[in-house]
């Protein structure tokens, strides 16, 4: 079965947040099968590009905060972070390019979560702080990172900046 799915309204994106649910509850938190996530991720974040793309098409450089924006942007972030995790895993290296481009990538994750104050927003942080520590393997390096992401608190038009910038990483991948 293919993930890839015409994001075309919040029934779609709906559609995304369910199988993504389900790959990280299949795939990640129940057995661990990284290749298999990595792919069904990678099918999935091809899907939200094309729907990021038309978005952009069809309502400007400055999205609107309305709930098909909020939406794409709570699935997005969780859809960065699983797949860059699932990416890592796979390739457990100790190159220091990939571990540069991995923290690049959890840093655009965390960067797409628009109102990180809220209560499940901030335990997604602190999530990808600590993938961000593994990765680093730098001591208590996930509290500047949360700090950073806490202050910043991104708006949706930087969120969405940022999914820009993770979908052009990814392609790199």
């Amino acid at each position: 079965m293919s993930a890839n799915v015409p994001l075309k309204n919040t029934g779609s994106l709906l559609y995304l947040k369910e199988q993504l649910d389900e790959i990280v509850f299949n795939y990640i938190d129940t057995s661990q099968k990284w290749e298999v996530a990595y792919a069904k991720l990678d099918d999935l974040l091809k899907s939200a590009t094309v729907y990021y793309d038309s978005y952009m098409k069809a309502n400007g450089d400055l999205p609107k905060e309305d709930t098909t924006a909020i939406l794409f942007l709570n699935v997005s972030y969780k859809l960065i972070y699983f797949h860059t995790i699932s990416y890592y895993h796979l390739t457990e290296t100790q190159q220091e390019a990939i571990k540069d481009h991995v923290l690049e990538l959890l840093t655009l994750a965390a960067e797409c979560i628009q109102d990180v104050h809220k209560e499940n927003h901030a335990e997604y942080v602190h999530e990808i702080a600590k993938s961000y520590e593994e990765v680093s393997q730098v001591k208590d390096s996930h509290i500047q990172f949360e700090k950073r992401i806490l202050e910043k608190n991104n708006g949706v038009a930087d969120c969405f900046d940022s999914f820009a910038k993770a979908a052009k990483l990814f392609i790199k991948i």
